[in-house]
């Protein structure tokens, strides 16, 4: 019975460990029904081509009118003495001559891909991504740089504005990289999907184009961060704070000639504040052991008031001077830097105190030491010796943020922004699409 057979099945399940033997077999096979194969099968199968195209079998010999000789040769290949080597030599009948066995072609011919047409199956062309498309409708290094093209973009850089070292660049480019993009959740276990922010949303996907990455009011902002570091005496962090800002501009795009004649003002402000700051905290780690360690101390101090900075710093610069200098017993350049000091109208305190400082040193008019240095004949600092550059010398200049240099210092990496070369041909600051037209 069923039910001794299934007790059957127990049991030699669990003494062999192996399933049983199923209770009832089927020994035939299951009813199919016939289906005849149609047009599209035997395309799918390779059996043909189309319906409307003829079915012919390339393998089979041509015969009849097709060409109805073949060529004779001997065992060395060459031909009989009956063949004449002449075209269309031995065929004396109608109908098509296309036996072409014996054209001589050049072997180095390049007919490239044969394209298939019987109706098989072609995927289409890869299309182009909206962070390449960036790369290819802008000039801008950003705008490469947000598509993720960092070696065009570092191209461009040099290219422009003669940038050979990128390594301070790090920081600033994965943060432009990073804004490039933005990722929106879906559901649950899935991928998030990627979304390209565009500045000209408008306009045909083609001509797509990416976020702006910074405005030239953030980088005013973050200047008057670095005003306030100076007038704190936090001179390291200013020039940290200053530097950040001069390699941002060339990251910058402007809408008008006047926003990018204040970025290259920008960059200027940056470039004198990092040269004298630069240089008070050199002059500070000088030791003061000699004559000569003291002069150099004096020298720096007083290129330093020549350094286009905001009237609150000029003020502290001059300060500092005239108390070296009075204290140097250089009498007549302290009251040169007193008056200077006395015209900016400083604070009531401190005009009283500059004014006693000049009555003491107009009693005695002369320097103790001779110092390199001399108000009356103008000059450019160079930013990597510290010492004047009077007109009419060569000069060299860094490409970037236009830094003064002699002309030994050509080739190197400019002192300022840390990244240009000095003295390099480029072809300038591109912030504003005005410039391509």
């Amino acid at each position: 019975s069923s039910s001794a057979q299934q007790k059957e099945a127990v049991v030699s399940t669990q003494s062999t460990g192996k399933p049983g033997v199923p209770i009832s077999r089927s020994d035939h096979n299951w009813p199919l029904l016939t289906v005849s194969q149609g047009i599209f099968d035997k395309v799918a199968q390779g059996e043909g081509t189309s319906a409307l195209e003829a079915d012919i079998n390339v393998d089979v010999e041509i015969e009849g009118a097709w060409g109805d000789e073949d060529i004779d040769l001997d065992d060395e290949g060459k031909l009989n003495s009956d063949e004449d080597g002449l075209v269309g030599g031995g065929s004396d009948g109608a109908g098509w001559d296309v036996d072409d066995d014996d054209i001589d072609l050049p072997p180095d011919l390049d007919i490239g891909v044969a394209t298939v047409t019987g109706g098989a199956y072609v995927p289409p062309a890869i299309g182009t991504s909206t962070a390449k498309r960036w790369a290819d409708n802008s000039q801008f290094a950003v705008d490469h740089l947000m598509g993720g093209a960092v070696d065009s973009a570092m191209r461009l850089l040099d290219d422009q504005v003669g940038v050979v070292d990128f390594r301070p660049y790090k920081s600033l480019f994965m943060s432009v990289i990073g804004r490039g993009s933005v990722c929106l959740p879906g559901l649950p276990c899935q991928m998030p999907l990627t979304a390209y922010p565009s500045r000209n949303i408008r306009e045909n996907s083609k001509n797509s184009l990416p976020k702006k990455f910074l405005k030239l009011t953030d980088l005013v902002e973050k200047l008057q961060a670095g005003y306030q570091l100076t007038t704190q005496g936090k001179f390291a962090e200013a020039v940290t704070k200053f530097h950040n800002i001069l390699l941002s501009v060339p990251l910058l795009i402007v809408e008008s000639k006047e926003e990018m004649s204040e970025a290259q003002q920008l960059m200027g402000i940056c470039r004198e504040y990092i040269v004298g700051l630069q240089m008070e905290i050199a002059r500070k780690e000088l030791p003061r052991r000699t004559v000569e360690d003291q002069i150099r101390i004096c020298e720096l101090a007083a290129y330093f008031t020549h350094c286009n900075l905001q009237p609150m710093h000029l003020i502290l610069t001059l300060r500092t001077a005239v108390n070296l200098f009075y204290k140097f017993q250089n009498f007549k350049t302290a009251a040169s830097f007193a008056r200077r000091l006395i015209d900016l109208g400083p604070k009531p305190e401190i005009t009283t105190q500059m004014r006693k400082i000049l009555a003491a040193c107009e009693k005695n008019m002369t320097d103790a030491h001779k110092v390199h240095y001399d108000q009356h004949n103008p000059f450019v600092l160079c930013a990597s010796s510290y010492q004047p550059i009077y007109r009419g010398k060569a000069v060299e200049k860094c490409p970037l943020c236009t830094a003064n240099y002699a002309p030994q210092f050509k080739g190197q990496v400019c002192n300022v922004c840390k990244v240009a070369e000095v003295g390099k041909e480029c072809v300038g600051l591109r912030i504003f699409p005005g410039q391509f037209r």
